[in-house]
C-alpha cells in the first residue's frame, strides 16, 4: 500500500470506560489509570490497566495492574477483571536498621503476548500463540522519604532505595485468561551486560517468533538510554534476550516502537533532561533494529509528559502526547515544575490538552496536530480547582467480534490534586479508549 493512500481522519470521543474494579476492600479508593490494548485471540482483545490507590499521601502511588477482555467498544465492562498483581508489604533489606516494613508501589504493567490462533506469514501456526508476558517496576517507600515521590530512587551509598522487576508469564484459552507464575528479577539481571532500568509506554509488537519490546538501559557503570529489546519464548516462558540502544546515554525514559508499512521500525522517546524535555523525536531502523538513525527532531511541541508512537488501523503513525501549554489556572493546587537551575517552568510541563502529530508521508517531519481531549473545555474545570491530567496514550490496532481491526488509543484522565493533595477521583477519572479512524485499507497486525 503507497503511504500517500492512508491517513488520520478523525478520533471518537466518549467518557471514562474504565473507573473502579470490581472488587475494592472496604475504606480504599482504586481507580483505573494508563491502559494499553494488545490482541488476545481472534475477534477478541485486551487492556493491561493499571490502579491507582487514592487519598494517599503521595505522587503516583499505584496498587497494580489488571486485564480487561473485551470484543465491542461499545460494550466495554470490568466485572471479570483478572488481577495481576497489588501492592504489599515486605522487610525492606536497605533500612536503617535492615528489614523495615514498607508497602512496595506496583507500577504499571506493560505486556507483550501472541494472540490464540495467530499464525506465521507461511499460514503455519504460531508456535507461542496464546501466550505472552507482563512485567513491571516494584519501589518501596522509603522510610526517611516522606514527601513527594513516596519511594526514593536514589542510588547513592547509603540510600533505602529497593526495587525490583516483576516478570509475569501470561496464557489464554480462549476462556480464561491466566497469570502461570511471576518472577522477581532485579534490573542487573533481566538481561545480561546490561541495567535495565525501566519499561517502555507501549505494548511489544510482533517480529518473526519473537516480540520486540522498548525499555530503558545502560552499562552496569554507564549511563542510560532507550533501545529495544528482543523477546524470546524459551521453553514455556518470554524472557528477554538483547538489548540494542537507541538514544544513546541522554536518560531518555518512556520509549515506544512500532514497525512502518515498508517494513521499517519507528522509535520515539520521551526526553530525560534539558534541552529535551519538550520535544518529538522520532527514529528509523530499515534492518532488524541494530541501526538507528534519528528522522524528525522538532522543539518545544509537547509538555514534558508521557510520550509515545502508534499506527493507525491503516498503518500510518502517530505521535501521541500533550500539547506545550503555559499553565493559566491556580498554580498553588497544582503541582509547579522548576528547571535543573530551580527557576519556575510557567509552561511546557501541564497535562491539560492530549493531541496526535501525524507523520507525513517521507516520516522526515509531522502533519499538523489534532485535538483528541482538551480537559477544561470537554470536562470543564476539575472540581478541585487544579488542573487535569490527560495522559499516557498508548495505541494498538486490534481485531473485535465484528472481525474488523480498529486502532483503540488509551489514556488516562484524573484532577493533579488527586496526586498531589489526595482529592476524590472526580465524576471523569479513569481510563478512556478512544478509536482513531483513518481513510486506508487496513492491515491486520496479526495472521489469522
Amino acid at each position: 500500500m503507497a503511504k500517500g493512500s492512508a491517513g488520520i481522519t478523525e478520533v471518537t470521543k466518549g467518557g471514562a470506560d474504565f473507573r473502579v474494579p470490581p472488587h475494592v476492600p472496604e475504606g480504599r479508593v482504586l481507580v483505573y489509570g494508563m491502559g494499553l490494548p494488545f490482541q488476545a485471540a481472534e475477534r477478541k482483545a485486551g487492556l493491561i490497566c493499571n490502579l491507582r490507590e487514592g487519598k494517599m499521601p503521595g505522587v503516583d502511588w499505584e496498587n497494580g495492574t489488571d486485564v480487561i477482555l473485551f470484543d465491542d467498544l461499545t460494550n466495554l465492562s470490568a466485572d471479570h477483571a483478572v488481577e495481576v498483581t497489588r501492592n504489599h508489604e515486605e522487610p525492606n533489606p536497605n533500612t536503617d536498621p535492615p528489614g523495615q516494613l514498607v508497602t512496595m508501589i506496583k507500577y504499571p504493567i506493560r505486556a507483550g503476548f501472541v494472540p490464540l490462533g495467530a499464525k506465521r506469514a507461511d499460514g503455519s501456526a504460531h508456535p507461542h500463540a496464546g501466550t505472552g508476558f507482563g512485567i513491571n517496576r516494584t519501589h518501596a517507600w522509603s522510610s526517611n522519604r516522606k514527601d513527594s515521590p513516596p519511594y526514593s530512587l536514589d542510588l547513592s551509598e547509603g540510600s533505602e532505595r529497593y526495587s525490583y522487576f516483576e516478570l509475569h508469564q501470561f496464557s489464554f484459552d480462549g476462556e480464561a485468561f491466566q497469570v502461570l507464575k511471576t518472577d522477581r528479577v532485579s534490573e542487573m539481571d533481566l538481561i545480561s551486560g546490561w541495567r535495565i532500568g525501566n519499561i517502555g509506554i507501549t505494548n511489544a509488537i510482533s517480529d518473526g517468533d519473537d516480540l520486540l519490546f522498548s525499555m530503558v538501559g545502560g552499562k552496569p557503570h554507564g549511563g542510560s538510554g532507550a533501545g529495544v529489546v528482543r523477546w524470546c519464548c524459551e521453553g514455556e516462558d518470554w524472557r528477554p534476550v538483547s538489548f540494542v540502544p537507541v538514544t544513546g546515554e541522554d536518560r531518555s525514559k518512556e520509549p515506544s516502537v512500532i514497525r512502518d508499512v515498508d517494513g521499517a521500525l519507528l522509535f520515539s522517546v520521551r526526553g530525560g533532561h534539558e534541552p529535551d524535555y519538550n520535544d518529538i523525536r522520532v527514529w528509523r531502523s530499515s534492518g532488524e533494529g541494530d541501526a538507528w538513525e534519528k528522522m524528525i527532531h522538532v522543539r518545544d511541541v509537547v509538555s514534558s509528559t508521557p510520550i509515545s508512537i502508534n499506527q493507525a488501523a491503516d498503518g500510518s503513525p502517530y505521535i501521541a502526547a500533550n500539547l506545550y501549554e503555559v499553565f493559566m489556572y491556580r498554580a498553588d493546587l497544582a503541582r509547579t515544575k522548576t528547571d535543573p537551575e530551580g527557576r519556575l517552568r510557567g509552561g511546557g510541563w501541564t497535562r491539560e490538552t492530549a493531541c496526535i502529530w501525524p507523520l507525513n508521508q517521507d516520516r522526515t517531519g509531522l502533519e499538523q496536530p489534532m485535538v483528541v481531549i482538551d480537559g477544561s473545555k470537554d470536562f470543564g474545570r476539575p472540581p478541585g480547582g487544579s488542573a487535569w491530567r490527560v495522559d499516557h496514550p498508548s495505541g494498538m490496532t486490534v481485531q473485535l467480534s465484528d472481525g474488523r481491526w480498529h486502532h483503540v488509543l488509551a489514556y488516562r484522565v484524573l484532577e493533579d490534586g488527586e496526586m498531589t493533595y489526595a482529592m476524590d477521583p472526580t465524576p471523569y477519572t479513569g481510563c478512556f479508549m478512544e478509536e482513531v479512524i483513518s481513510r486506508g485499507e487496513t492491515i491486520p497486525v496479526w495472521n489469522f
